[in-house]
């Protein structure tokens, strides 16, 4: 009997284990995430800073297949290239945690003058206090995809984090 009941026990305290191991892997990814997009994010005020606007397609960041059909794009350089002179901004841009598992993505959408933009990532904890998703906390609105089916629900702009819709 004393037997049956330390299996128990043990047993009781492995799923409550494994459950806090479970979503402590989840939260690292997510905040490897958000420090992926930060770190994008600057790089691409660097280049803001020394070119006048913000990178376009063409320039070298984030190609992601969905976005330019290109074949295996994700992790290039942020760069420029002006009067035959490349500057690197960023040497390897990040990949979401997930990329190789589930084809998440990181997404950047520069606006149309190249005068603002935003970084999508889709963070796994929905109840992580940044992430906007609507009741049913399924997705945003924000309608871009961060990979096969996967909604972005975590955005930053040029003026920081956007926690509203």
């Amino acid at each position: 009997m004393e037997l049956i009941l330390t299996m128990a026990i043990i047993a009781i305290l492995s799923v409550i284990g494994i459950g806090s191991y479970t979503q402590a892997t989840v939260k690292s990814r997510d905040t490897q995430r958000k420090g992926d997009l930060n770190q994008i994010a600057k790089a691409i005020e660097m280049f803001n800073n020394d070119i006048g606007r913000y990178p376009d397609a063409t320039d070298g960041v984030m190609y992601c297949p969905g976005l330019t059909g290109s074949e295996d794009p994700c992790g290039t350089k942020i760069f420029s290239y002006s009067d035959s002179q490349v500057t690197v901004y960023m040497d390897k841009v990040p990949v979401d945690p997930l990329f190789v598992s589930s084809g998440r993505t990181y997404v950047y959408v520069p606006d149309g003058n190249m005068r603002s933009f935003a970084l999508y990532a889709a963070i796994e904890n929905v109840e992580d206090r940044d992430v906007v998703v609507d009741a049913d906390k399924k997705s945003s609105d924000w309608g871009v995809e961060c990979g096969p089916s996967i909604m972005c629900n975590y955005k930053i702009t040029e003026i920081g984090l956007i926690r509203s819709k």
